[in-house]
């Protein structure tokens, strides 16, 4: 078994955390584990990529152009930037949040939200949305966005992670006094992919 697996968005988000939790549920299920990270900018809400492989053995961290498995986007245009990492059969699963650039040339308009996710679209196999923001509105607190796109992960069909270790992990590297509510945003976003 071999996975790989990239994890995008911008600073803040939380997107070396969820990497983390996901690599310590993997080498908890015996899974040789490399993970790198790509910040730039990410302090001042810039570019943040994560890339995480599993196998029995793994040789280097970083993924080549074209052959991940799937795509962990915490926000609509980081995740249509990361689109050529992607195998041709792999899947996305996307936050429905769209963060606009802040700086663009005049003679150049951003695209929409529609836009992008319609070149997700058509650049997946398959493409998971995920209202994790919203999802984070409604248990009360806007940070557990990772773990929501974690529960989504869990449910993707043939993922070797146990969803055990994947609470595990969550326990282990996330403060107590927010455990539930991490665990409450986990469970919404499995269900998410599962209906």
């Amino acid at each position: 078994m071999k996975l790989d697996l990239i994890f995008t968005g911008v600073g803040g988000q939380g997107v070396v955390v969820l990497s983390d939790i996901f690599c310590e549920a993997a080498i908890l299920d015996g899974f040789d584990v490399t993970k790198a990270e790509i910040h730039g900018m990410a302090q001042r809400g810039g570019s943040i990529v994560a890339f995480a492989r599993l196998s029995e053995k793994v040789e280097s961290p970083l993924i080549e152009t074209g052959k991940a498995d799937a795509i962990i986007g915490f926000e609509i245009l980081e995740t249509a930037r990361s689109l050529p990492m992607l195998k041709p059969n792999g899947t996305v699963i996307v936050n429905t949040k769209y963060i606009p650039p802040r700086i663009f040339s005049k003679n150049v308009k951003p695209k929409t939200k529609q836009e992008l996710l319609d070149i997700i679209k058509t650049k997946a196999q398959i493409v998971h949305e995920v209202d994790g923001s919203g999802i984070a509105k409604q248990v009360g607190n806007n940070l557990v966005v990772n773990t929501v796109l974690l529960g989504a992960l869990s449910a993707l069909p043939n993922m070797p992670i146990k969803r055990e270790s994947l609470e595990k992990a969550m326990i282990s590297r996330l403060k107590e006094k927010y455990l539930d509510v991490n665990l409450q945003s986990f469970e919404l976003g499995r269900q998410s992919v599962l209906k």
